[in-house]
C-alpha cells in the first residue's frame, strides 16, 4: 500500500538543513526505498529558499511499516521535524514524478487538501475524476491523488502536485481547472521541488 507522509521542519533547524553529512545520510536511507518511491522533495516558504518540511510517497507494506520508516528516517532523529502528518495514498495518476513529462524551468508546488473530520466532508473526500479535470491541468499535473485515513482508509483529503509560473497560477489553474478542492476546508499549497540527490 502506499502513503503520503509529510514531515514539517521544527523551527530553529536550518544548521542541520546544512549540514551536509546529514544530507546524505538521509540520502543513503531514500536509496533502500527508491523502488517504491512515488514522489518526494522537501517544502519551502515564499522565498524559495527556506526549507519548511519534506514530503515522501512510498510504498510500504503497512501502517506499522509506515511508522517505522518515519521513525527511522535520519533527518527526524536528528531532531530536524518537529511534526509528521500521515495519510494512506491512492496514486490516481499511475505514475512515480519521474515519470512526468513536463518541463523542468518552472516553479513546482505541493497542494494538500484535507478534511475537518466531519461527515459531510468526509463525504466529499473523493478527489474529482483524472478525465473531470482541464486538460490544461491534467498536463500539468506530477501527483494527483486520494488520502485516506491510516485506520481505516476513509477518505480524508486529496494530494496535487503542478508545474505553474507562481503560486497565482497554480489557485488560478487549480479553480479553472475545477480540481474540486473547495469542498475541503484546510487548504495548503507548499512551494516544493522535486528531492532526491543532487
Amino acid at each position: 500500500m502506499d502513503f503520503f507522509v509529510y514531515s514539517r521542519d521544527a523551527s530553529g533547524t536550518q544548521a542541520l538543513r546544512d549540514d551536509d553529512e546529514l544530507l546524505e545520510e538521509h540520502w543513503s536511507y531514500m536509496d533502500r526505498f527508491a523502488d517504491s518511491m512515488i514522489a518526494r522533495g522537501p517544502t519551502f516558504g515564499p522565498d524559495r529558499g527556506t526549507v519548511t518540511g519534506s514530503i515522501h510517497v512510498v510504498g510500504l507494506p503497512s501502517v506499522d511499516a509506515v511508522h517505522e520508516f518515519v521513525a527511522r528516517e535520519p533527518n527526524n532523529r536528528a531532531g530536524v521535524y518537529g511534526e509528521h502528518s500521515i495519510w494512506r495514498f491512492e496514486n490516481l495518476l499511475g505514475r512515480t514524478m519521474w515519470e512526468f513529462p513536463g518541463a523542468s524551468e518552472e516553479p513546482k508546488f505541493m497542494i494538500i487538501a484535507c478534511s475537518d473530520g466531519g461527515s459531510e466532508t468526509a463525504a466529499r473526500g473523493r478527489p474529482v475524476p483524472l478525465e473531470s479535470l482541464s486538460a490544461e491541468l491534467r498536463e500539468r499535473l506530477i501527483v494527483y491523488g486520494a488520502l485516506g485515513a491510516l485506520d481505516d482508509a476513509a477518505p480524508v483529503g486529496v494530494a496535487v502536485a503542478v508545474q505553474a509560473r507562481d503560486r497565482q497560477a497554480v489557485e488560478t489553474l487549480l479553480e479553472q481547472g475545477r480540481a474540486g478542492l473547495t469542498a475541503f476546508p484546510n487548504i495548503e499549497i507548499h512551494d516544493w521541488e522535486f528531492g532526491g540527490r543532487r
